[in-house]
């Protein structure tokens, strides 16, 4: 048996052809019935598997409506509905990724002859243990083909990482790696290379494949070299990996700059905030002032009304005197109006006892209600200048109270502004955590902390 190479690369990621959906030029349509299926969920199920329970968690912790997982966690990250091929997203991350895993070449493992036999079986035997070296690699699709000139393996899978902060569980393969022990961050990423996303990774399964193929009596002829100790193969892949590290170094400068700006603002909007309370606690003081003040004036006014009305009544009081001791002065001027007759004695006029003492009490009663009318005529003169200055100190209290509405409604409008500006700070927060910012936002404010400390 002559020396093989192994294969092991990146590949297009089109479900639709691995799964037979449709068929290119070099397919064997009377050997497509041979193919191997290993997986074949499909990739919407595949997500709610992974993410759905997880969206849930997510959502049951926002109080706020607006910032919940309104569709799938797929049209959620990719901004699209379910695709067949990959997809990605804005922040780089592919809605899934392909390995495509081969044993020698049509010349020497070509379909048909022993080789291609034992080959297939070393590939079996390979992807039936994938799963198990690659826990955080979800493989829901994965297919061996031996309808084309030789077999080779098609590997689908999804990469989830666990997370502290958002979705505690999501589509990402630098925090997979990073879990199954490849490197973490930059590191991660700086090792990504083909659908594994890492060269240490992809040596490590080539080992694994290697030591199948030999317990198969398969012998694995060393890599071709080229460009120092990098294969041709893996050189073409250190060649993405290169583009890929300068486009996240763009990305990381990138991010850098939008969180100096975001840090600007917030200390901007800090001071603001600090500004405006401090207003609003014045202008707190100010009202709770004036209104103690109003509050005395209408006690002022309580007790002024009150006492004006006991005034009135007192006044009413007097005034039905006085009118009954003026119905009593006429009844004296009409008796006095009496004409007597002349006696023969000459115009004496005589009276018995008994009348002389009526009239003496009569005169008497007059006398003292003329004496009782000046002493009322007097008060009521006082009662009604009492009453005037009641009335002006009441409508003096009542120009105070008007003045105190101004400050009410202008505190009033203070608190809205207030609630406005907290509006705001809560939107650059959000947009901060729309950025991914919060973790490094949260590190500043800590040093910034520690500095004040200091």
């Amino acid at each position: 048996m002559s020396e093989k190479r192994i294969s092991h690369c990146q590949g297009k990621g089109s479900l639709t052809h691995n799964n037979r959906k449709f068929n290119a030029k070099n397919v064997d349509d009377t050997r497509t019935k041979d193919n191997i299926v290993f997986v074949q969920q499909p990739i919407e199920e595949a997500y709610e598997h992974l993410f759905g329970a997880a969206v849930e968690r997510y959502n049951a912790r926002q109080k706020r409506p607006d910032r919940k997982i309104t569709t799938t966690y797929y049209e959620h990250t990719f901004k699209r509905k379910i695709s067949q091929t990959v997809v990605t997203a804005a922040d780089k991350r592919k809605s899934f990724y392909e390995d495509v895993v081969q044993i020698g070449d049509m010349k020497n493992t070509g379909v048909g002859t022993p080789d291609a036999e034992i080959a297939t079986a070393c590939l079996t035997e390979y992807m039936q243990g994938f799963q198990q070296r690659n826990p955080n690699f979800y493989v829901f699709n994965a297919v061996l083909h031996l309808d084309e000139a030789t077999p080779h393996l098609h590997i689908d899978y999804i990469p989830v990482g666990h997370y502290k902060m958002g979705v505690d569980t999501q589509n990402g393969i630098a925090q997979a790696l990073k879990e199954m022990g490849y490197g973490s961050g930059k590191d991660t990423i700086s090792r990504c290379a083909s659908a594994l996303c890492a060269i240490a990774q992809n040596a490590a399964e080539c080992k694994v494949l290697t030591e199948i193929c030999n317990r198969h009596g398969i012998q694995i002829d060393a890599p071709e070299k080229s460009r120092g100790s990098l294969t041709v193969e893996q050189y073409k892949e250190y060649a993405k990996i290169t583009e890929q590290v300068e486009e996240k170094k763009e990305e990381v400068t990138r991010l850098d700059e939008q969180a100096e700006s975001a840090d600007r603002l917030l200390k901007h909007r800090e001071e603001l905030r600090t500004q405006v309370e401090a207003v609003i606690d014045g202008l707190d003081e100010q009202f709770q002032e004036k209104n103690a003040a109003v509050a005395h004036l209408d006690e002022e006014i309580a007790e002024k009304s009150s006492a004006l009305t006991q005034t009135a009544a007192a006044l009413a009081d007097k005034q039905t005197l006085l009118e009954t001791s003026a119905r009593k002065a006429t009844k004296l001027k009409s008796i006095d109006e009496i004409e007597t007759g002349k006696t023969m004695f000459g115009g004496k006029v005589t009276l018995s006892k008994e009348d002389y003492g009526m009239l003496t009490d009569l005169s008497k009663k007059q006398i003292a209600a003329e004496n009782k009318e000046s002493e009322l005529t007097a008060e009521i003169a006082k009662l009604k200048k009492e009453n005037e200055e009641a009335a002006a100190s009441n409508a003096a209290l009542e120009q105070k109270v008007q003045e105190i509405y101004p400050l009410r409604e202008e505190l009033r409008k203070t608190k809205n502004e207030l609630g406005s500006l907290k509006a705001m700070y809560q939107k650059v927060l959000d947009f901060i955590e729309s950025l991914k910012l919060t973790q490094k936002l949260q590190e500043f404010l800590k040093q910034r902390a520690r500095g004040v400390k200091r």
